[in-house]
């Protein structure tokens, strides 16, 4: 099973609730989680910078954003067909509009945490510090 990076914004609540979902719903447990501020990051991937993204890094070292990032996540997900299915199938170009226009105002709607964090409820075998 490939080993799937998701990089996130650890000030964001909303992005925080995004990987416990994932997290809860990942039962291959192949999908491992980082924040912008973790040393991985810092060594390995210096390039990757906090913004209006998520990232997801594949096996082969290939970094996704946006609709693309979310879509390959969903793939390994123990989630309703139907839902699965009509995300897949939603054209990147407009789930990334959508996706910008949240991602933007995501602190204002969702709010901010002081610190950056990783939840709680993600195991630690899954975390990447």
């Amino acid at each position: 099973m490939e080993k799937v990076i998701i990089v996130f914004d650890g000030y964001c609540i909303l992005c925080n609730k995004y990987v416990r979902w994932i997290s809860k719903r990942n039962p291959s447990k192949n999908i491992y989680f980082t924040n912008f501020n973790s040393v991985f990051i810092k060594e390995k991937y210096p390039n990757l910078k906090l913004g209006n993204t998520v990232f997801v890094i594949k096996n082969n070292g290939e970094v996704l954003t946006k609709s693309q990032a979310i879509k390959y996540c969903i793939k390994y997900l123990k989630i309703n067909l139907i839902f699965k299915y009509m995300l897949l199938t939603i054209p990147n170009f407009f789930l990334n509009f959508l996706y910008e226009l949240i991602a933007r105002n995501r602190y204002n709607i969702f709010g901010k945490y002081n610190e950056c964090t990783i939840p709680n409820s993600i195991k630690s075998s899954n975390i990447l510090y």
